[in-house]
């Protein structure tokens, strides 16, 4: 091997190490979701209600974040895709309108809340003026009957179908203790 060779390979080497230790570094800047264990999201949420939620559709731009999906959003912390009318049945906790426009589908692409026709136990909180899911896809637990889809024995997934009385005397035992 010629000198000059060698040479280029020493040079070279102290660059590689340090693109090496800046790309490590900047893993941990990437976004990972959260899932609040059953107790966490009851009370981090400003409102947890019985609410129907009407067909979604998509908000106007300045909602949105406008056409650019790389621009900033324009109102709260995330750009929402989707908005649905919401219609409350009975809060267990907080304060909410009777109706409200119900906003979903963050920019975030690892998790979101994403809006669907229907009857949802719902922990729900506030993005700026915006009412928004308190924690992704688990802020809209989906009612049916007299059943709710909430955590099983293991936390927070998976889920399973449970008796909605029994899970509102859960959160309200929870919310007595806070």
């Amino acid at each position: 091997m010629s000198e000059k060779t060698k040479n280029r390979g020493r040079r070279a080497s102290p660059i590689i190490g340090a693109c090496a230790l800046l790309l490590a570094s900047s893993w941990s800047a990437f976004g990972k979701a959260y899932f609040y264990t059953r107790s966490e999201l009851i009370q981090k949420a400003q409102v947890i209600a019985i609410i129907n939620i009407e067909e979604p559709a998509e908000p106007p731009p300045s909602v949105r974040g406008g056409n650019d999906p790389f621009a900033p959003p324009v109102k709260g912390k995330w750009a929402y895709g989707q908005q649905a009318k919401v219609r409350v049945e009975k809060i267990l906790k907080g304060e909410a309108p009777k109706e409200f426009v119900l906003y979903g589908g963050e920019s975030f692409i690892c998790a979101q809340c994403r809006l669907s026709k229907g009857r949802f136990l719902a922990f729900l909180s506030k993005d700026g003026d915006l009412w928004v899911g308190t924690n992704w896809e688990l802020s809209l637990r989906t009612v049916r009957g007299g059943e709710v889809e909430w955590y099983g024995s293991k936390e927070p997934f998976p889920m399973k179908f449970q008796k909605l009385d029994e899970i509102i005397a859960e959160i309200q035992a929870v919310l007595k203790k806070q």
